[in-house]
């Protein structure tokens, strides 16, 4: 079950742009997921960044299994599969550096 920051922030996102800042551990990867999916099937572009080269291996990881090798690609310092994709997955200096 959701927690209602979880909500609020899934509502917002059917009109706006939603930046979610929370403890680790607090539960932000569901928000992602879902507003990823929902960008999906309206056919956007979706870009996952974090700020480690093991988080973003392991969202990558993560995200394929969920939505599969097809729809999600990564770009960090020394690894770029898939870069077409609609979900991205990319540490932070390569979006700064976009």
């Amino acid at each position: 079950m959701p927690d209602a920051w979880q909500i609020e922030a899934l509502t917002h996102l059917e009109s706006t742009d939603v930046i979610v800042s929370v403890p680790t551990g607090s539960g932000k990867t569901y928000v992602a997921i879902e507003a990823a999916r929902r960008a999906i099937e309206a056919d956007r572009s979706v870009i996952y960044t974090s700020p480690l080269k093991a988080l973003s291996n392991t969202k990558f990881t993560e995200f394929t299994k969920l939505f599969g090798s097809d729809r999600v690609g990564i770009l960090t310092g020394d690894r770029r599969d898939n870069p077409q994709a609609p979900l991205l997955i990319m540490t932070t200096e390569i979006l700064r550096n976009l």
